[in-house]
């Protein structure tokens, strides 16, 4: 676990925290996150009773200022299992929901979170109106096989930044994704670490419509970010912010 700094964290399209975890792994604070399902937010305010909670990123006015804002918005009309309308459809819309908030903030970073098809559905969209209010931007596609989770989920992240953090920079330009050695950092957390062909298949299946708690548990778990992928980001963040 990392020492805590002066960054602290907002989070938009929140479900069960798994950014709020990672922040929290990383040593920083979440002042306030934004969840429409009752079901996440009551898990949300029994994990981090502290945070301030929105409800609706519809009716978010005057967010309190943040160095970092995450979000993961809606990838159904993005993602290839969806209907393909992209960044434009009636879900995945809500993008023009974020880059408000954000345009109001304006953190000095942000981590963005979608399907991997994002990148023919709708990053020329997200890229230019970050670019439009002063951002710059880098992204990278992570698999949860590279840490050691059984699962894959690959997704796209995005991290932008603002145009001063690059400017008052001193040093040669690098990218703001680092490299990892994941079991010297996570030793505390997951202590076997396997490669790829060690690790057995997932064990559970999403056959449970009978038993309603566990219908809303798997929706939040299929939909989560994986904290650990979480903490890299932030890491990364932090890595870069030292640095100016």
């Amino acid at each position: 676990v990392m020492p805590s700094c002066r960054l602290v964290h907002g989070s938009l399209f929140s479900g069960i925290g798994g950014f709020e975890l990672g922040a929290e792994l990383a040593g920083i604070d979440t002042l306030w996150n934004c969840e429409i399902d009752n079901w996440n937010r009551k898990l949300l305010k029994q994990n981090f009773p502290n945070t301030k909670q929105y409800d609706d990123i519809k009716t978010m006015q005057e967010p309190e200022q943040v160095s970092i804002i995450s979000g993961g918005f809606p990838c159904q009309d993005i993602s290839l299992a969806g209907k393909g309308t992209g960044i434009k459809g009636s879900r995945s819309g809500l993008w023009s929901e974020m880059f408000r908030v954000v345009g109001r903030v304006r953190p000095q970073y942000i981590i963005i979170e979608n399907s991997s098809a994002i990148t023919f559905r709708g990053l020329e969209r997200v890229l230019c109106d970050l670019s439009e209010i002063g951002y710059d931007a880098e992204w990278q596609s992570l698999s949860g096989f590279s840490f050691g989770i059984q699962q894959g989920r690959e997704r796209t992240y995005i991290i932008a930044y603002s145009k001063n953090i690059n400017a008052h920079r001193v040093c040669e330009y690098q990218t703001i994704f680092r490299e990892f050695n994941l079991q010297g950092k996570f030793r505390r957390i997951s202590p076997g670490w396997r490669t790829r062909r060690e690790i057995p298949e997932p064990r559970t299946f999403r056959t449970v419509d009978d038993i309603p708690y566990w219908v809303e548990r798997t929706k939040g778990i299929g939909n989560a970010v994986m904290p650990i992928v979480a903490w890299y980001l932030f890491y990364c963040i932090k890595c870069h912010y030292e640095q100016y």
